[in-house]
């Protein structure tokens, strides 16, 4: 059976990503101060999460899956912004443990909130079944398309 391009699961969940994209953009312009990209909130709440651990510029090259001049080149600008430290390893000198700033967590906070109220939009008029359901298959489409975390393990 044919299917219309624009019927595609993959060109609906580009739809979906660029609104999702429009909304988040907006509330970032919306909340003043130096506002934080997407990748930059994602950065942060992962540090944010894992604020025990130590993690490394090669963590964020693994969790993100990102190059190392990506990494690079974005750790740089959030140290500029002073979003995070760069604090020494004991353990190994070549080694800096990332570190998120007390300013970060407070931006982290607004950009958390934005991030439920945009999930809970994409949610409206699900059942928790469903929810669970579309968590399972988009998780199978990313160990489908070679991404080896499914979405229940992040």
């Amino acid at each position: 059976m044919q299917v219309k391009p624009s019927e595609t699961i993959g060109y609906q969940i580009r739809l979906i990503h660029n609104q999702i994209h429009k909304r988040m953009e907006a509330k970032r312009k919306e909340n003043g101060r130096a506002p934080l990209t997407g990748m930059q909130r994602w950065l942060l709440r992962y540090l944010s999460e894992n604020r025990e651990k130590e993690i490394c510029q090669r963590n964020i090259e693994t969790e993100f899956h990102i190059s190392r001049a990506t990494a690079s080149n974005m750790l740089s600008v959030m140290e500029r912004r002073g979003l995070i430290e760069r604090q020494p390893v004991e353990h190994d000198a070549r080694l800096k443990r990332l570190v998120i700033t007390e300013d970060a967590l407070g931006m982290l906070q607004q950009a958390n909130q934005d991030i439920f109220v945009t999930e809970q939009l994409l949610t409206e008029g699900m059942t928790p079944e469903e929810i669970a359901c579309l968590r399972k298959c988009l998780g199978i489409m990313l160990r489908n398309l070679g991404e080896d975390t499914a979405l229940e393990e992040r």
